[in-house]
């Protein structure tokens, strides 16, 4: 049993090093909306848990000078200015920075949505990194390591609850849920939250395994933070409920129901507190929601535009995979197909282990809440990013979907202990994994370095 211990905590120590030697190929505020994250964790830092509106702008905050010349260097080198790579000199300026007590506001409306609570790794790094007096950029660079540390320890007690099946294994692979977890956002924190999540889920609604209390109020944290920090996660607030019809406890009932009216509440007040003047509009986000609630044929319509249209389609497709900075980099275009056909194999070994007429109820209710997530990614883009009246819906990116598509990979498949079905699906495994990795890594030294 130690021996297993140790070769576990080994193994979890050596993808924690290696996820900390790949972030530090990637500059910082190469991932979109990164700099939105971390000046919001710079809030949260100081105690500040909802954003202020000065009249005529955007909700935001007072952020360090220092802080903010860190980010607008770094962000000349994305697609979104018209710069050339930060000249060594400006460079050398931005990691000599040290903090100032000069604030400056400045607005991240984007981010006014999202509950407090998840930017606590982010927080919790840059008042560290404040407190011991280190430079802004290496400040910038512990934020860095909570969030891998986060991450993984995440993962790594999804995988002692229970191992994801093949096809979860590789999405969490993937170049763009790679690229994701390894920048300090939220994608990566929300992925691996939604795989404890799962894991968890499945132990509960499994009627031979223990269920401790421990493990109820683990799964209500999981789905309340998931669905207060990415709106279109809200059908994972029916599993505490689907647990307690399993196991007849009105403990997961009471749970269930504290974790909708949590994430009901914060909603509500984020809907109604958040102002976003990037996208002009006549309508406020809650009128668009009332108008497509009284007609939704029109909103699967403007969908059905989407996923037919002949740039959305493929440009969805590809951001899945992985189009990685400020989707201003693409991979090897052969990594794509490879891909794909790569997950498709992993589906297929995923089944065998299924037993799919075992807990079928379970499995279509995670099937059914994959596909309501996906949907809910039209709608909230729909109804905050798009201009209205719309003909598709702007700004859906495939990333998007990795969260649904690990929950139908949940619903379809299983680990399997049948010996020779474990060596195939751990060498396909193996193989997806170095396709992935070459593909990100010589892609990110290609494009920054």
């Amino acid at each position: 049993m130690r021996r297993v211990w140790a070769s576990t905590i080994g193994a979890w120590l050596l993808v924690l090093v290696a996820a900390v030697g790949l972030s530090a190929m990637i500059p910082p505020m190469q991932s979109p909306d990164e700099h939105s994250h971390i000046l919001r964790a710079y809030l949260v830092s100081k105690g500040e848990i909802t954003l202020s509106t000065p009249a005529g702008m955007s909700s935001g905050g007072q952020v360090d000078r220092s802080l903010l010349y860190f980010v607008n260097a770094y962000l000349s080198t994305t697609a979104r200015s018209a710069q050339g790579p930060l000249d060594p000199a400006r460079r050398a300026a931005a990691e000599s920075l040290r903090w100032s007590s000069n604030e400056h506001f400045f607005p991240v409306a984007g981010t006014g949505y999202y509950m407090p609570l998840v930017y606590v790794p982010h927080a919790a790094g840059l008042l560290a990194g404040r407190v011991l007096g280190l430079t802004v950029a290496d400040t910038y660079r512990l934020v860095r390591l909570a969030l891998l540390l986060s991450c993984v320890g995440l993962l790594a007690a999804a995988w002692r609850i229970m191992r994801p099946p093949a096809l979860a294994i590789a999405l969490l692979l993937l170049p763009m849920t790679l690229f994701q977890l390894l920048s300090p956002t939220l994608d990566g924190l929300t992925t691996s939250l939604a795989v404890l999540a799962l894991s968890v889920f499945w132990i509960g609604v499994s009627r031979g395994n223990e269920w401790p209390p421990g493990r109820a109020w683990l799964l209500a944290v999981c789905v309340t933070l998931l669905a207060t920090t990415r709106i279109q996660l809200f059908p994972l607030l029916g599993m505490p409920f689907f647990v307690a019809w399993v196991r007849r406890s009105r403990r997961d009932a009471f749970l269930g129901v504290a974790a909708t009216l949590l994430s009901l509440a914060w909603v509500a007040y984020a809907l109604s507190h958040t102002v976003d003047l990037r996208i002009q509009r006549a309508d406020s986000t809650g009128q668009l929601l009332m108008q497509y609630a009284a007609h939704p044929l029109a909103f699967f319509e403007v969908v059905a535009a989407s996923l037919a249209d002949s740039k959305l389609g493929p440009f969805y497709s590809d951001t899945f995979i992985g189009v990685l900075g400020w989707l201003d980099t693409m991979l090897p275009e052969p990594a794509y197909p490879a891909l794909w056909i790569g997950l498709a194999l992993c589906a297929a070994a995923s089944v065998p282990g299924a037993r799919l007429r075992e807990a079928w109820l379970a499995r279509l209710l995670l099937a059914l809440a994959a596909a309501a997530c996906a949907l809910l990614v039209f709608l909230a883009l729909l109804v905050t990013w798009t201009p209205h009246p719309a003909a598709v819906v702007e700004g859906v990116q495939g990333r998007y979907f990795i969260v649904p598509a690990i929950m139908l990979a949940y619903a379809i498949g299983a680990p399997t202990r049948r010996r020779p079905i474990q060596a195939a699906t751990f060498t396909l495994l193996a193989a997806f994994a170095g396709v992935s990795l070459y593909s990100l890594v010589t892609t990110m030294l290609a494009r920054y370095h």
